[in-house]
């Protein structure tokens, strides 16, 4: 498999939960998820009681717990969602689940899926992918072929 279809399955994974989120609290806390050796994925999230009790704590919380299971060399993919909001072009905003994406191998992503919640129903109107800037994993890990 390639980095980019291993960081597909944290996609339709995190994904769907996301979407039932939306559906059922009409939002949700950062929770992540990643690839541990043997390809499975592994959900995450934070306590809702946890300090900071901010969004960007909690991803933050995310991002370092993250970048020390890449260090221990425990994941071969990592995923973290927040639920944001984009401008459009008409200057009026739109919800999005953002998905960041790196894999070991080098990928790295953030895709947003521009989202409407109207009673209960999630409609994706459009998804945005741009190149990421890694965060967890060190250059070093590439070279020597890891991934």
């Amino acid at each position: 498999m390639t980095g980019k279809s291993q960081v597909e399955m944290l996609v339709n994974e995190l994904l769907p939960f996301a979407e039932k989120m939306l559906r059922e609290h009409g939002g949700f806390h950062p929770f992540g998820g990643y690839l541990d050796l043997s390809a499975k994925v592994v959900h995450v999230g934070v306590q809702p009681d946890a300090k900071p009790a901010t969004e960007a704590g909690r991803a933050e919380m995310l991002v370092e717990s993250f970048k020390q299971l890449a260090d221990a060399g425990k994941a071969i993919a990592l995923a973290i969602a927040t639920d944001v909001t984009l401008p459009n072009q008409d200057g009026s905003k739109a919800d999005a689940i953002r998905l960041f994406l790196e894999h070991r191998a080098g990928y790295c992503a953030e895709v947003f899926f521009r989202y409407s919640l109207h009673d209960g129903v999630v409609e994706i109107s459009d998804t945005i992918a741009q190149q990421g800037d890694p965060l967890f994993f060190r250059n070093q890990d590439r070279i020597r072929g890891r991934g």
